[in-house]
C-alpha cells in the first residue's frame, strides 16, 4: 500500500465510500487491476487497521483535531466536557463561517437531536437556519452522551457563548421534555416552538394506520393544522369538527397535542417571522436527508467529523453557486410591471420566484371587493379568485405603509399578493424599503444583522 492508496481510502470514507468500492475506483483510474499495485484485501486490511488505530484513542483524536483548528483559526470555537470516568460526554463546535452565518441569518434557529451518529450512541444536535436563498445553513453542532436537562443547558449556553451572547428570535426543536425545561433557563428572549414536521410525521403511528390509510382523516387534519390564514378560534373549531367526525375526541395523544397547540400551530403565532422552516415539510425533509447522509451508528468520532466536514463543504459550495447566480443572472420577468423588475434586481433568485408567484396571482387573480377610507388610511378589501375568504389591506398613502390581514409578510418576509395588488393599483413602481428584508436580498452577506462579539 502506497501513500496514494491510503489517501484515497481515507478521502473516500468522508463521502461514505468503503474500501472495496475504492479499490474498484482505483482500477478505473489506472486502467486495470494489475496496475493498482495492491489487492482488494490490502485495501480492506488498511481500512480495518485504520479503524482499530482510531478506536484506541478516538475521543482524544477528536478533541486534538479541534484544538489544532483553534491554533490555526483563532475564530474557531470549540468546547467539551468529560464525565467522572474521563469519557467525552459533551462537545460543541462552530467554525468562523458558521458563526458569520449566524450573525447574518440567526433570527431563526432549528435544533434537532433525532439523528443516530456513532458507535457510542452520542446524540448529534446541529443548529440550523435559513440563508438568503431559502436553503438550510449550519450554525454549529453538538454531541452529547445524554438527553437530559443538564446536557441541553450546557449545549445552549455554549452555543450562546460561541455566538457572542446573541439570542435568536425563535428556537425550534422537537418535543423533548428535557429541552422544554432547559430552554427557558438559558434563553431570555427567544420564543420556543415545536417543529410541525416532526409532530405530523408521528400522526399515522399515533392515531393508527387504519384510520390514516382508509379514511380522509389525514387530509382533513392537515388542512386544519397547516393553514396559516386562520385565527386561533377558527382553528379550534375546525380541530374539534375533525376529531368529532372520526370519533377521536378521547384520543390521549391528540389531547396532548391540542393542549400544547400554542407551541406548534401557526394560527397562534401568525405575527412571528419564522422563515418558513417550521412548517415547510420539504425543507425539514431536506435538512433531515442532509444530516442522515453522514450520520451512522457504526462510525467512530473521527470518522463522523470527517463526514460532517465534507457535508458542510458541499453545503457551502452550493451556497456559493447560488450567490454567483444571484449576482450575475437576472431571472426572467413574466410581466412588464416595474414592481417585478425591481424585485428581480434586489432579491436572490430563489426569493424572487416566490415574490413573482405572489405578483402574478395578485395582478391576474385578485380583485377589489370594497374600498373605504378610515383615519387617513385607505382600506382595500381584496378577493382572490373564487375563494370565499377576503383580505383587508390597510394602506397609508403618506408613507406607503401597508398591512394585510393574511400576515404573509410578517411570517415570511415577502410581500403578499394582496399588498402587491394595492401597490399596482396605486401605481407604485418599486417595493417600499420597509418591505424589503435585507436577509432575502442578494447583498445579504454584506451586512451583519447581529453585533458580533467574538
Amino acid at each position: 500500500m502506497n501513500i496514494l492508496h491510503k489517501k484515497m481510502i481515507i478521502d473516500n470514507s468522508k463521502v461514505n465510500i468503503g474500501p472495496v468500492k475504492t479499490f474498484r475506483l482505483m482500477k478505473e483510474l489506472v486502467g486495470s487491476y494489475d496496475n493498482v499495485g495492491a489487492s482488494k484485501q490490502d485495501f480492506k486490511n488498511f481500512h480495518r487497521d485504520l479503524k482499530a488505530y482510531i478506536e484506541g484513542s478516538d475521543a482524544q483524536m477528536f478533541v486534538n483535531n479541534f484544538q489544532n483548528k483553534k491554533l490555526l483559526w483563532s475564530a474557531f470555537f470549540f468546547d467539551y466536557e468529560v464525565d467522572e470516568d474521563e469519557q467525552l460526554c459533551k462537545a460543541f463546535w462552530a467554525d468562523p463561517i458558521c458563526r458569520k452565518n449566524y450573525a447574518l441569518f440567526g433570527d431563526m434557529v432549528s435544533f434537532d437531536t433525532t439523528f443516530q451518529t456513532n458507535r457510542y450512541n452520542m446524540i448529534f444536535g446541529p443548529f440550523t437556519g435559513v440563508d438568503h436563498h431559502k436553503k438550510c445553513v449550519t450554525f454549529g453542532a453538538a454531541l452529547i452522551a445524554h438527553e437530559d436537562i443538564v446536557s441541553f443547558e450546557w449545549v445552549f449556553r455554549t452555543f450562546l457563548k460561541a455566538m457572542g451572547g446573541n439570542e435568536p428570535a425563535c428556537l425550534i426543536t422537537d418535543e423533548d421534555p428535557a429541552m422544554k425545561i432547559a430552554i427557558p433557563k438559558v434563553f431570555q428572549t427567544a420564543e420556543h416552538r415545536f417543529c410541525m414536521w416532526h409532530i405530523m410525521k408521528k400522526m399515522p403511528e399515533k392515531v393508527g394506520r387504519q384510520i390514516t390509510q382508509d379514511t380522509l382523516f389525514l387530509n382533513k387534519i392537515c388542512k386544519c393544522v397547516w393553514s396559516e390564514e386562520i385565527e386561533p378560534t377558527e382553528f379550534e373549531e375546525k380541530w374539534g369538527k375533525v376529531l368529532a367526525e372520526f370519533k377521536l375526541q378521547d384520543h390521549e395523544w391528540l389531547k396532548q397535542l391540542y393542549e400544547k397547540r400554542q407551541m406548534w400551530i401557526p394560527a397562534y403565532f401568525r405575527d412571528s417571522f419564522l422563515c418558513g422552516i417550521m412548517r415547510t415539510t420539504s425543507r425539514s425533509e431536506s435538512e433531515n436527508n442532509f444530516y442522515t447522509k453522514f450520520t451512522n451508528p457504526h462510525l467512530t468520532l473521527v470518522e463522523f467529523y470527517m463526514r460532517f466536514e465534507s457535508a458542510l463543504d458541499a453545503q457551502r459550495h452550493t451556497q456559493g453557486q447560488f450567490d454567483n447566480d444571484s449576482k450575475h443572472k437576472h431571472p426572467e420577468c413574466k410581466t412588464s410591471f416595474a414592481l417585478e423588475k425591481h424585485a428581480s434586481k434586489i432579491y436572490t433568485v430563489s426569493v424572487f420566484y416566490d415574490f413573482q408567484e405572489e405578483l402574478e396571482i395578485g395582478c391576474f387573480h385578485c380583485g377589489l371587493e370594497e374600498y373605504k377610507k378610515e383615519n387617513g388610511f385607505e382600506i382595500f378589501t381584496i378577493r382572490e379568485g373564487c375563494r370565499i375568504r377576503k383580505f383587508d389591506v390597510s394602506f397609508n398613502p403618506a408613507n406607503l405603509d401597508s398591512k394585510c390581514m393574511c400576515k404573509m409578510f410578517e411570517r415570511l418576509g415577502i410581500p403578499c399578493r394582496h399588498m402587491v395588488w394595492v401597490w399596482k393599483a396605486k401605481m407604485i413602481e418599486y417595493i417600499p424599503d420597509a418591505y424589503v428584508l435585507n436577509r432575502w436580498t442578494s447583498l445579504a452577506t454584506k451586512t451583519l444583522t447581529k453585533n458580533v462579539k467574538w
